[in-house]
């Protein structure tokens, strides 16, 4: 086994044993706007640390499926309150409106629900947006380059990521597959194996190897990846080009 492709398998265990903020952090454990507090402050520093490393994934999924959550609950809280009655308070003169009063009054519960997402979503947002900002910045120092001619079916093929600096290439074979947690395409993968290059082992003679290994696909889409600078490949090169890939084809 390769040195590329152990770094890989041993980067995968390690990703599954990360701390993670749970999806019941909010109702899990002491319910108190200064603990739940402590708990999203230590949560994103550590994705912030993560992303100043350029590991996105799976930090910048998390963080979007934690930052839908707690704005459905706000958003859907808002919603019950507005159903309920409202009593005449007054009249506003100086805009010539009347001026209602909720009669559902929040009990403790609700109120310090409401600060712990008053104090969690701009965070989350602003954590949010500086890590789509380094996904585009790491999408634009990526060059993806077909290998050989392009089939007409390229929901399938081949990902070839090229270590310049190491002369590695790095495997994948991929799938254009349903629907992921987000309700997104996405690309499924496969890492196949992990070759050093040579002017015998040319990117173009690893397709005909793989050709001839595998003859259920006598002429798959097959792509080299090639970076500007040296990223990580699971936690950032390969997630990435997951996405541009899926972009790529156009599919909704």
């Amino acid at each position: 086994m390769s040195t590329e492709l152990t770094k890989f398998l041993a980067g995968s265990k390690q990703l599954n044993t990360m701390a993670k903020l749970h999806n019941d952090w909010l109702t899990e454990g002491i319910f108190d706007f200064e603990y739940k507090k402590y708990i999203v402050l230590d949560y994103l520093q550590h994705i912030n640390g993560e992303f100043t490393s350029n590991r996105l994934y799976p930090y910048l999924q998390e963080l979007k499926l934690h930052l839908d959550a707690c704005q459905n609950l706000q958003a859907n809280k808002n919603a019950i309150r507005s159903s309920f009655p409202k009593t005449l308070k007054g009249i506003d003169i100086s805009s010539a409106k009347l001026v209602y009063e909720d009669t559902l009054h929040d009990d403790l519960y609700l109120s310090e629900l409401n600060y712990i997402l008053d104090f969690a979503i701009p965070r989350f947002s602003k954590t949010m947006e500086e890590g789509v900002d380094r996904f585009s910045e790491v999408g634009e120092n990526i060059k993806i380059s077909p290998v050989g001619i392009v089939p007409l079916r390229t929901e399938e093929g081949y990902l070839f990521f090229l270590n310049s600096y190491e002369r590695i290439v790095t495997i994948f074979r991929y799938q254009l597959a349903l629907y992921n947690e987000m309700r997104e395409r996405y690309l499924k993968t496969v890492l196949i194996d992990s070759v050093r290059t040579s002017i015998g082992t040319t990117i173009e003679q690893i397709k005909i190897d793989l050709t001839r290994k595998f003859q259920a696909w006598p002429n798959p889409a097959t792509y080299v990846v090639e970076s500007k600078y040296d990223y990580p490949l699971q936690e950032t090169l390969l997630p990435v080009v997951q996405r541009l890939m899926v972009r790529q084809m156009n599919v909704a």
